[in-house]
């Protein structure tokens, strides 16, 4: 691989670590749209993995790497009403992750290699300003913040941690269709900070990323949802030292899953998930999602 080439490969490789292949930074799922009763604690435990390839450029794959991602996460949050009536919900979270990354890029041995470690610190919060549990419509906005505590050794290519911060704003729309079906919108914007450690002492920056997600849910019976997902995710290019390395991924992901009630408070959700289209970067090649989660 020409000696110019090098950083751009190894940018790409460190968002894709850090976040799940040019995806959706807050990966909403159905029925996180609910509001909870005041004091609820809502906890879920994920486990992924995701194959990748690439490398993208316009469309067309200009460099042969292929890899995989294993990630653990673990997210708590608890559920306050707040205003007159208790008519608004807030809901303080966190997240915590560990990844274990395995890369083969036979035009560039360099880069090849594995690493596991934790994942940055996620903290924010969430606000229902709209709830309406009769009709099981609700509307709600999140803001998380993602902290550099991961894992990061500059010298690598390929890391956990992102070694910066990210604000993720979203907001989250449920709305039921009918008996049987159910509508979810959620519209992202994410921020990033610099990455002044990347690869020495250079400066690692990125666009404004964003990102709109569609789910159309069927309740099948009571205690079984099928539903599917439809991403589109723009923006994200990012620049070494000012000077421009990857354009916009400008990817397609359509997602399928399910939702098994095992009772009236815990539920296992089962998705696969890969990208139908990419201009640049890394595609996201096949996705297993298994989320268990419970209240209290």
């Amino acid at each position: 691989m020409p000696r110019r080439t090098f950083p751009h490969l190894s940018a790409l490789l460190l968002v894709t670590v850090a976040s799940s292949v040019l995806a959706a930074q807050n990966d909403q799922q159905p029925t996180d749209f609910i509001s909870l009763p005041h004091g609820t604690t809502n906890i879920a435990v994920y486990a992924a993995r995701q194959s990748f390839d690439g490398l993208w450029n316009n469309g067309i794959q200009a460099q042969r790497v292929e890899g995989s991602t294993s990630m653990t996460v673990l997210r708590a949050n608890r559920h306050f009403s707040v205003g007159e009536e208790g008519k608004y919900t807030i809901a303080p979270l966190i997240a915590l992750s560990a990844s274990d990354t395995k890369v083969n890029a036979p035009s560039a041995p360099l880069l090849a290699g594995d690493t596991a470690g934790v994942g940055d610190l996620r903290l924010g919060t969430a606000f229902w300003f709209y709830s309406d549990h009769v009709n099981r419509e609700y509307v709600m906005a999140t803001a998380i913040v993602s902290l550099p505590t991961g894992a990061y050794i500059p010298t690598q290519a390929v890391n956990i941690g992102e070694n910066r911060t990210k604000t993720v704003l979203s907001l989250g729309w449920m709305q039921p269709l009918g008996s049987a079906w159910v509508l979810d919108l959620v519209p992202e914007i994410a921020f990033f900070g610099d990455n002044k450690a990347y690869r020495g002492n250079n400066r690692l920056s990125q666009d404004t990323a964003y990102a709109m997600s569609t789910t159309l849910r069927y309740k099948a019976t009571q205690s079984m949802h099928l539903y599917g997902t439809a991403q589109v995710n723009r923006g994200g290019a990012t620049q070494r030292n000012g000077i421009a390395m990857t354009g916009a991924p400008d990817n397609t992901r359509l997602a399928l899953g399910t939702l098994l009630f095992s009772t009236d408070k815990s539920q296992i959700q089962l998705r696969y998930s890969k990208d139908v289209q990419i201009d640049n970067g890394l595609r996201n090649t096949g996705e297993i999602m298994l989320r268990w989660s419970t209240v209290f």
